[in-house]
């Protein structure tokens, strides 16, 4: 984190903060955590330790029940926060020794609704609403494989291979790495961009840092303004992309478990998720009686 962040603003203020939040981070790195991962628990921690002017482990059951609660009054833009505060909090009591207050904790109900995808109508506006080939090129290839937000930030030039139309995805989201394969149209895109941009590491930088990577805020703020031009009303993000090109794939006939390699998946159950959205071949799909009676 940088040291404007928050967590820096609680290890100045907190005493003790500092301490506890470096041993933590240690033990995160020392299990193989991602550093989104670090970054997320510890922004959470940071504001209840600054609410609180003490560290989460000198708080009583009934002091996170309030803080927890003000969170959940907030409303739907802090169930995230809700949600990162208490995993991070579960681990850290976990290892710190606080078996009372991670019993205290509340359970994390994983949400029951459908992602939001996109119909190939709407991508195709989406698609043609950015002026700049590097932008069209940028939500046509998250599209086109369902790389997430940070796999597509961190790729370099040399992870794509041009030549044989595969996407070398490295360290994904469960450590492993994986090939996926793009479209000629993606590949076409790839090589206008990289002759008219000539990015120097990595395929998409910075527009106004040359050699740093583009950042997630910046990419978001970019498909947000193409949502509007493309008059799409659905609620869009760049992991909306990535639904999209699930559905799409087995609305193509692609085989489920291709699909989920493919998104780098480690369970197939998440996967099969876009069953319910797809809307399959309907010569596939048919009552029972339908093969009585034919």
């Amino acid at each position: 984190m940088s040291k404007s962040t928050i967590y820096s603003e609680a290890c100045n203020k907190v005493v003790g903060f500092r301490a506890m939040g470096e041993e933590f981070i240690r033990k995160l790195v020392i299990e193989d955590k991602a550093r989104s991962t670090h970054e997320n628990y510890l922004r959470q921690m940071s504001k209840l330790a600054l609410h609180f002017d003490r560290t989460p482990l000198e708080l009583d059951i009934g002091e996170l029940e309030e803080y927890l609660y003000l969170l959940i009054q907030k409303g739907s833009d802090s169930l995230s926060a809700f949600k990162h505060l208490v995993c991070g909090l579960r681990k850290l009591y976990l290892l710190f020794d606080k078996e009372e207050l991670h019993l205290s904790l509340p359970s994390i109900n994983r949400p029951k609704q459908l992602p939001v995808v996109l119909s190939t109508q709407e991508m195709k506006r989406l698609l043609k609403s950015p002026e700049r080939i590097w932008e069209k090129v940028l939500f046509g290839l998250v599209y086109d494989t369902g790389l997430r937000i940070n796999e597509l930030c961190n790729l370099l030039i040399g992870d794509v291979d041009l030549d044989r139309g595969q996407v070398h995805v490295r360290r994904s989201k469960n450590k492993k790495d994986r090939y996926i394969s793009m479209s000629s149209h993606t590949v076409r895109g790839i090589k206008k961009h990289l002759a008219l941009n000539s990015p120097l590491d990595y395929l998409f930088e910075s527009p106004t840092r040359k050699g740093i990577p583009i950042s997630k805020t910046r990419i978001r703020l970019l498909l947000k303004a193409a949502v509007e031009k493309a008059g799409i009303k659905k609620q869009v993000c760049v992991h909306t992309l990535r639904h999209t090109y699930a559905t799409h794939q087995l609305e193509a006939g692609q085989n489920i478990m291709i699909v989920k390699e493919s998104l780098g998946h480690a369970d197939i159950r998440t996967t099969l998720m876009y069953l319910h959205i797809a809307q399959l071949d309907p010569v596939k799909k048919f009552g029972c009686m339908e093969m009585l009676y034919k």
